[in-house]
């Protein structure tokens, strides 16, 4: 047998050769740096607490823009506002009038936010009741919707809220406090329900634990499975609902977060098309940093709360494993190499083939366009956009990723032009904010004041 081995390797790699796509023109290699930078919607998380004890507290664009700097690489904020002094009466003008405020101050200072609306922050019992009854709780949900919706662009997501200290949906007074049967959670869908009219559709609403949607899609007879390829980043409640874990990495259920093996599995198939953050909550022999490197690539972790548990961040830094979670939380993309139409003609079809890898916890969970840009070397006023079809939110972590990307050259084209790949946000108050654009983790590629990553120098006759 052993001299017919050749022949068999020969055939082998004659099929190989023979079925493997070709693609001509010039190759570009990339190299993937180590580098931390700022990016949008991925990374360290700030908290900020917003009550009614000082209206005039509000965000700082200055600060936002500031925090972005190579010190911080800050790009996300958790706005907690506690409604405790309305938990039988209207939330003021003045108090809407913060959160528009609040906003603004986001959207000039380049950054965005995960939002949290509750009434108490503490679970003692002298601190009762710990949230409103839900008649009040749907009329300010009705108060908000309209900041909500027509802030979209800024908002990463919207963590549920309103149940329960720190909103939270365990310490409750208006709802059941252990609910197990399904009647007990009636009241609290129809609070999830109309937390998810109110937020904007292409938005994710985040729950505390995952038994809350798997039970959640089961009431709705949606079925308990987690969110396949074909269902994700649909205008659906199983594909808008994702994850806040406020205890991570903190017991071994992480305090309650988990109750079976089957929670685990369905959160870490689940989080590959939906967002996962949080925070840790106390330190333990659960919470080192090598556990929770593992932790965030299993579930998929886009941000964490850069000061909570101040323990836990101590002992990332002292275990050096900090460096390594900031870098890799959310997305890291990264290309490879690309293969360029060679010596492209105005008018004619020009391709771009790219490998591509992402090194991240997650894949951008929000939409993002693709456009591939041309900018005359001469003169950068001269600049041709094609937008692209592929989906970033698909390129998920640990996979090599592969496609073409293709245009039609203008037939005014002539001369040199540099050649871009741009990630820009797609709504049109942040799309030409270079802020707002990904940048991509390869040596000399990024331009700053454009946003625009540098692919390479073409010459168009």
């Amino acid at each position: 047998m052993k001299r017919f081995l050749p022949i068999l390797l020969f055939a082998a790699l004659f099929t190989a050769c023979h079925n493997k796509p070709e693609h001509k023109g010039t190759t570009i290699v990339f190299a993937e740096n180590e580098e931390q930078f700022a990016n949008p919607e991925r990374g360290l998380l700030a908290q900020v607490y917003y009550t009614s004890a000082n209206l005039n507290a509000h965000a700082d664009a200055s600060v936002i823009n500031k925090n972005r700097s190579a010190e911080n690489n800050l790009t996300l904020y958790l706005h907690s506002y506690y409604l405790t002094d309305y938990m039988e009466s209207d939330i003021p003008q003045e108090f809407l009038d913060r959160l528009q405020t609040n906003m603004n101050a986001l959207r000039e200072g380049g950054g965005k936010v995960v939002l949290r609306f509750s009434y108490k922050s503490s679970m003692e019992k002298k601190d009762q009741p710990w949230d409103a009854q839900p008649e009040w709780m749907h009329r300010h949900i009705d108060q908000i919707t309209p900041y909500l919706q027509q802030n979209a662009d800024v908002i990463l997501c919207v963590q549920c809220g309103f149940i329960g200290s720190w909103g939270e949906w365990y310490y409750t007074n208006a709802f059941k406090f252990n609910p197990s049967r399904d009647e007990d959670f009636v009241g609290r869908w129809e609070l999830l329900d109309h937390v998810l009219r109110a937020v904007p559709q292409d938005r994710q609403v985040a729950l505390r634990c995952p038994g809350y949607k798997m039970r959640y899609l089961r009431m709705h007879e949606l079925g308990d499975s987690a969110l396949t390829a074909a269902e994700a980043f649909q205008p659906t409640p199983k594909a808008r609902l994702c994850g806040h874990n406020d205890c991570f990495v903190s017991s071994a259920n992480d305090v309650g977060t988990y109750f079976s093996t089957a929670e685990r599995e369905f959160w870490a198939e689940d989080s590959k098309y939906t967002l996962m953050g949080g925070e840790t909550c106390d330190e333990c022999v659960y919470s080192h940093g090598d556990r929770a490197i593992k932790e965030m690539e299993r579930y998929h972790w886009t941000y964490i709360n850069r000061d909570y548990h101040p323990a836990v961040a101590y002992s990332w830094r002292q275990d050096g494993s900090w460096p390594v979670i900031v870098r890799r939380l959310g997305y890291r993309l990264a290309l490879d190499k690309i293969i360029v139409t060679s010596e492209p003609k105005a008018g004619q079809k020009y391709e771009v083939y790219c490998e591509l890898h992402n090194s991240g916890f997650a894949a951008p969970m929000n939409k993002r366009d693709l456009e591939l840009i041309f900018v005359n070397a001469g003169n950068p006023a001269q600049k041709f956009v094609y937008p692209q079809t592929e989906d970033p939110r698909f390129w998920l972590p640990g996979e090599e990723h592969k496609f073409t990307l293709s245009c039609n050259l203008d037939s005014n084209m002539q001369g040199d032009y540099k050649l871009y790949l741009n990630l820009p946000d797609p709504y049109p108050t942040l799309h030409d904010d270079p802020r707002y654009s990904i940048r991509l983790a390869n040596d000399s590629v990024w331009d700053e004041a454009t946003g625009y990553n540098y692919l390479t120098t073409i010459t168009v006759n």
